[in-house]
């Protein structure tokens, strides 16, 4: 059961619809596992591929998977305790249920309901289509973009409004809720060595793709800095313009307005200017 945390569900401004049932679970099979569907908010159709993550009360990405092309999961928690199931998808608002109790060797049904990002005609037109971007990505990575936490995609008015009265790049990838500290060394979207926390919703909906009637203002909280950690950059992220790696201090020298792409995902700022040709393959170079 959901239990007290059950009343949090109305204050989340991505609607969230759970299913939350204890299911039988035969002897020698048992553990704690959660398992549901993934469906369309406004169709009802599956939401296939997307990634779907374990966090602990104190927020830590525990565990990951992704939901099949029906849109089913399944995924086992480390032991009984209280959770948060995450799920995002791109096209989709980011989502999760309330904080639960899984108690020992049972198995949970939970369902989620994901809202479409809104459509509307882009007077600055999108410079690759989200299907077309998952397939490059995937390539690359050699696994669906999906899966990675933190994975979100930035262009069109979204990263306009950012660049606009921007000071400089850091302030550009910051208003993008990139991490980016200027102390010993420069760190970039940084994520610990031993897992990475997800911040408190508060109640703000946040978006794997921009929303093309959202300010940024309204886009979950701007992390302005974020702590380094070990030595010589370990733990300070890694920062690419078209596929070729650039240092982490040379981030003020890119010419941003000649980016039309912003790819964010663990411990790594992507970066792709308008030349760049979505249609090559890993190892091909990186421009036309």
């Amino acid at each position: 059961m959901i239990g007290d945390n059950a009343g949090s569900i109305t204050r989340l401004v991505v609607a969230v619809v759970v299913t939350l049932a204890v299911v039988s679970v035969p002897v020698g099979l048992q553990a704690q596992t959660i398992r549901g569907q993934l469906v369309d908010a406004e169709n009802g159709a599956p939401v296939g591929l997307a990634g779907i993550f374990i966090l602990s009360a104190a927020r830590d990405v525990l565990v990951r998977v992704a939901s099949d092309m029906a849109g089913f999961y399944s995924v086992e928690v480390p032991d009984a305790g209280e959770y948060y199931l995450f799920v995002q998808r791109i096209g989709y608002f980011e989502n999760e249920t309330p904080l639960f109790r899984a108690e020992a060797d049972r198995t949970y049904s939970v369902d989620v309901e994901m809202r479409p990002e809104p459509f509307r005609i882009d007077a600055l037109s999108v410079t690759v289509e989200n299907e077309e971007l998952e397939t490059f990505l995937t390539l690359r990575l050699g696994e669906n973009p999906n899966g990675l936490f933190g994975y979100r995609a930035y262009q069109g008015s979204m990263l306009q409004e950012a660049k606009l009265g921007a000071e400089d790049n850091t302030e550009i990838l910051r208003r993008l809720n990139v991490w980016v500290s200027h102390g010993r060394q420069v760190c970039i979207n940084a994520v610990a060595s031993g897992g990475a926390s997800l911040p408190s919703r508060n109640g703000l909906a946040r978006s794997t793709t921009p929303d093309q009637g959202e300010a940024i203002g309204d886009r979950g909280r701007v992390i302005p800095a974020v702590e380094e950690s070990g030595q010589g950059g370990r733990g300070c992220g890694s920062l690419y313009l078209d596929g070729y790696p650039v240092p982490n201090d040379q981030i003020e020298q890119l010419e941003m307005e000649s980016v039309a792409v912003v790819v964010t995902l663990p411990g790594t700022v992507r970066l792709y200017t308008r030349d760049f040709d979505w249609t090559m393959r890993p190892g091909g170079g990186g421009r036309r």
